[in-house]
């Protein structure tokens, strides 16, 4: 489990809920039916704040690049935001037309689909940024559990007369912890970068095509060099290392390669940066080797 990126998530959903607080304050931000434009407004702004800070932070923690973590926040916010009040707007004609056609269902079980609903919302706002349904797939599997045991919490009669802030901030570092152990627990590769004092910077490579280089729309950013250094990309299971400029020196295990598969520990070295790749896949293998 990497430490700084367990803290990071939880950062990233103290500061959504608290964000989300400060726009919504006197709001219940989990009733959509008792006031559905100011619970509309409160979910939508919060699963926003959430995904934005989400993809951001880690970017002005590990590469001090504001103006990357500029788009990534405004580019995850607007996707969740748009998501989470399209998913709210179904739930309630929904719940309309349930009601309308006689149909009474416990409060409890609405409510759980409420919770469910907003779940299914923000991880769909995952898969669109990472352009994949594995991603969006993860999402679900850290974020649901978070949602429906919170939203248990939230929902009991003494959270009534509480502020509203501590809903949010409940909310919010629960989802990040959620979130940061669906991928730590569920992460196919990815590329560590110690840094000293006990800290490890990590990437995942959760992506089709991982790129590095010197462009803010790579997924790792570098000081220098040229716009795109380098791709990891998958095949057939297989991480693939692809340099793309021959001129600016990248190396695996000291070596200068143009293609190459990578294999668990693999170094690669750019400048004086060492990433170390791991895959869980040869993790796997060793463990049934070990066993036979």
């Amino acid at each position: 489990m990497n430490l700084l990126f367990l803290i990071e998530s939880i950062v990233s959903g103290l500061l959504a809920g608290l964000l989300s607080w400060i726009f919504c304050k006197d709001t219940n931000p989990w009733d959509l039916i008792e006031n559905f434009q100011a619970g509309l407004t409160a979910a939508s702004i919060f699963c926003g704040f959430f995904t934005g800070l989400i993809s951001a932070l880690p970017s002005i923690v590990s590469e001090r690049k504001l103006k990357k973590a500029s788009t990534l926040f405004l580019t995850g916010f607007v996707i969740s935001f748009s998501t989470t009040a399209l998913s709210s707007v179904a739930y309630s004609l929904c719940i309309d037309s349930i009601a309308n056609a006689g149909t009474i269902f416990p409060k409890s079980v609405i409510r759980f689909f409420w919770w469910l609903l907003l779940s299914l919302g923000l991880s769909c706002s995952f898969g669109f940024l990472h352009g994949n349904l594995k991603s969006l797939c993860k999402a679900i599997m850290g974020i649901t559990p978070a949602f429906i045991i919170t939203g248990a919490v939230i929902d009991k009669p003494f959270f009534n007369d509480l502020n509203y802030l501590y809903s949010f901030l409940l909310m919010g570092s629960t989802l990040g912890m959620g979130f940061a152990l669906a991928w730590e627990l569920l992460k196919e590769g990815w590329l560590d970068e110690y840094i000293g004092f006990g800290i490890t910077i990590r990437y995942f490579l959760d992506t089709e095509e991982f790129s590095a280089g010197s462009a803010i729309n790579n997924d790792l950013t570098l000081n220098n060099g040229p716009d795109t250094l380098f791709y990891i990309m998958e095949k057939d299971g297989v991480h693939v290392f692809e340099l793309q400029d021959r001129e600016f020196r990248a190396c695996v295990n000291n070596s200068k390669f143009r293609y190459r598969a990578l294999a668990e520990g693999d170094k690669i070295t750019i400048g004086e940066r060492n990433l170390i790749y791991h895959t869980t896949r040869s993790h796997a293998k060793d463990s049934m080797l070990e066993l036979s």
